[in-house]
């Protein structure tokens, strides 16, 4: 399996956060568990499609997760996957990115034609070099522009250095102002979106040496470990040993993927 992610250029970088590629001539074909991270993303599949239920389109947007996403390889994988900030998926696709939450797979041409066209370019490029300079290319030409209040919240919200009350308190909205606003740029609730950053945290805290998962669960703002559990049975499904011993290398390029 290769697996390489590489930055936007700074035009592209005000909706991106990252773009990322993976190619694997022989997948694992057992079921595999891609955990919610809060971001929405677009797919490219210029190898075999997943299945997820049913097969996923060859070039579709994943919305907002709010539980685990099982996927399962059907033959050698190729993709370019573009990584949303959490509030502009919806803002480049000019789509209602709400309505978009748990409909993991939408084919793009039902979203944007336009944009489906200039993606099929990339069938005819063969790294991941060449592939990030024509997504830069696509992503930096837009006039869309975001939320700028929720823009500035969610900063903030993604690293855990602010609480709710006071991001909403800072953008001059009423509690129930900001939460209207923010769903409709992020796909969900303020309250939901923290606790998949807390819980993308724990991975991150893990990386460090003799680290347990009390430590983790401490370090991340859990009040224990029991805490913890009832967040990874909800995002991922399995209590936390579960997920990291079963799970391929695919789970965890995607879980600190989404931390980089």
């Amino acid at each position: 399996m290769q697996y390489v992610e590489i930055a936007p250029s700074a035009v592209a970088a005000r909706f991106v956060k990252t773009y990322w590629f993976l190619e694997d001539d022989a997948p694992s074909l057992d079921a595999q568990r891609i955990v919610p991270d809060g971001r929405a993303e677009l797919i490219v599949n210029l190898g075999s499609p997943y299945e997820a239920r049913t097969l996923q389109p060859k070039y579709f947007l994943m919305g907002q997760i709010t539980g685990p996403l099982v996927v399962r390889a059907t033959g050698p994988v190729k993709i370019a996957g573009v990584r949303f900030h959490p509030h502009m998926a919806g803002a480049f696709l000019r789509v209602p990115i709400a309505e978009l939450t748990d409909m993991p797979a939408v084919a793009l041409g039902d979203l944007s034609k336009a944009l489906c066209s200039d993606l099929e370019r990339l069938e005819d490029l063969e790294s991941p070099v060449q592939w990030t300079r024509e997504l830069n290319r696509i992503f930096g030409w837009s006039a869309a522009h975001g939320d700028s209040v929720i823009s500035a919240a969610t900063s903030e919200l993604e690293q855990g250095t602010i609480r709710i009350a006071t991001a909403a308190s800072q953008s001059g909205l009423s509690a129930r102002q900001f939460e209207r606003r923010f769903v409709g740029a992020v796909g969900i609730p303020p309250k939901l979106f923290c606790r998949m950053q807390r819980f993308q945290r724990v991975f991150r805290a893990l990386e460090q040496p003799d680290t347990s998962w009390a430590d983790a669960a401490a370090q991340c703002g859990y009040y224990d470990q029991a805490h913890l559990i009832r967040d990874f049975r909800d995002f991922a499904g399995k209590p936390p040993t579960a997920l990291l011993s079963e799970e391929t290398d695919l789970v965890k390029h995607f879980v600190l993927g989404a931390l980089a």
